[in-house]
Parts: structure tokens; C-alpha cells; sequence
């Protein structure tokens, strides 16, 4: 498990691991104790008043370290998201999907859409998706993840943490049923989450940061977590 949130570019699914950006590579236990310090770290009761800005910059350190030793070994795709996007509307024809009437284009700073290229008139069901095309809870649980998921009682209980494990598990497989639809995700998003250390100084003083801490605290938190369970399930296998 790579700790990358910005999804790469890459047109058949490779995993990275020579070539530029890759990295010697780094024993488990080195791993293992950088992993022990973050999780220790996120875990550690609420600074006190004053002190968030010391625990966000610490652990985002220990953040940086972790993808530094990591780099290279995300899956990723080439070209663009947007090259992909015939082979999303053929797959899900293919499976019974609406493809006429809209058509994908790009609205400039809200981003890719959906355009009308007839008139759509009031009430008028014009887009419909086989629930066999979605990622859900119940697709994941009959996936890879079926017996991890039977053993965990936090995939258990938090449905948004079995889904983007279920999405790094799909896009890992150069075979998978998903491929056409997890080609075409975004790379990287605009919230705090990818935000740059500086970027989130501009944001102290504001409602916002508490917020922006606070996840990115759990998230790091629920990352080292999950290090640790795969591990000790590679380990059993």
C-alpha cells in the first residue's frame, strides 16, 4: 500500500518501480518504524491551544518521509484523464448504461460535465447506470478485500474507507472490470487534503483550519493503521 493521494498518469496499469522518480529501496523495518511514529503521532490526544500548527507540521513531516521512501511505486496511467474518456462511453454502453442525448465536455473551471446534445425535456429520464457498473460496499466485500473486510471492524464500520481501498485495489489490477471508469478520475483534487504547507498557512485564523488539521490527522492516522493491518496480513498469507 502506497501512501499517494495524488493519483498518476499512465495509460496501461504499471506499477513504477525503476526509471526517474524511483527510489532504493527501503527495508521494512525502516518502514515499519516511520509508519509506528505516525500512527503513535496521530493518535496522541488533541494539542492544546496554540500547538496545532506544531502537530499538523510534524506530522505532515513524517508524511513527506514516508512518500519520499514511496516514490516510484504508484500505479499510474498515461496521457490524460480526458484520452480515456471514448473507452468509459463504449464499456458502458456495453453494459447497459444511457450514453445518448449528453455528451462529456469540459466547463472550464467547474471542470468535466455532462452537455446536453438534444433537448431534455422536464421529468424526462434521460441517464441511467446498471448498478453491476458501480463501486459499492457489496462489490467490494466480493472482491480481494472480501476476507479482509470480514476481519476488519473499521472497513466494517466506515463504508468511505472500504471504497477507496476497493479503488486501490481495482486500479491496481491491469484486468479490472473498472478499468475504463478509474482511468478517467482525476488526478489530484482541490481540497486542503493536497494543499502545499504554505498553502494551508494562508488558511490559519479562519473557521477552515481546525477542519483542515483534523483531516488530515485522521487521514494519515487511518493510513499508518492500514499499513500495519496489510502487513500483518502478508505476513499470515
Amino acid at each position: 500500500i502506497c501512501f499517494s493521494w495524488k493519483m498518476g498518469k499512465k495509460s496501461r496499469v504499471k506499477t513504477q518501480k525503476s526509471g526517474i522518480g524511483a527510489t532504493a529501496t527501503v527495508s521494512p523495518k525502516e518502514m515499519l518504524n516511520l509508519i509506528n511514529e505516525l500512527l503513535q503521532k496521530c493518535s496522541s490526544p488533541p494539542p492544546g491551544p496554540g500547538k496545532e500548527w506544531e502537530e499538523y507540521v510534524q506530522i505532515r513531516s513524517l508524511v513527506e518521509k514516508i512518500r519520499k521512501k514511496q516514490k516510484g511505486l504508484s500505479v499510474v496511467f498515461d496521457g490524460k484523464r480526458d484520452d480515456y474518456f471514448p473507452e468509459l462511453i463504449k464499456w458502458a454502453t456495453e453494459n447497459g448504461a444511457s450514453t445518448e442525448g449528453f455528451e462529456i465536455a469540459n466547463f472550464e473551471e467547474e471542470g468535466f460535465g455532462l452537455k446536453a446534445t438534444r433537448e431534455i425535456k422536464a421529468e424526462e429520464l434521460f441517464l441511467w447506470v446498471p448498478r453491476k457498473l458501480l463501486m459499492t460496499v457489496e462489490s467490494a466485500k466480493n472482491s480481494v478485500l472480501g476476507s479482509l473486510y470480514s476481519q476488519d471492524r473499521i472497513l466494517q464500520a466506515m463504508g468511505n474507507i472500504t471504497l477507496a481501498f476497493h479503488l486501490l485495489c481495482e486500479r491496481a489490477n491491469p484486468n479490472s472490470f473498472w478499468l475504463p471508469y478509474i482511468q478517467t478520475l482525476p488526478s489530484e483534487y482541490d481540497t486542503p487534503l493536497y494543499f502545499e504547507e504554505d498553502e494551508v498557512q494562508y488558511l490559519q485564523s479562519t473557521q477552515a483550519i481546525h477542519d483542515v488539521f483534523s483531516q488530515y490527522k485522521n487521514t494519515a492516522r487511518q493510513y499508518a493503521y492500514f499499513y500495519k493491518v496489510i502487513q500483518v496480513s502478508i505476513l499470515n498469507v
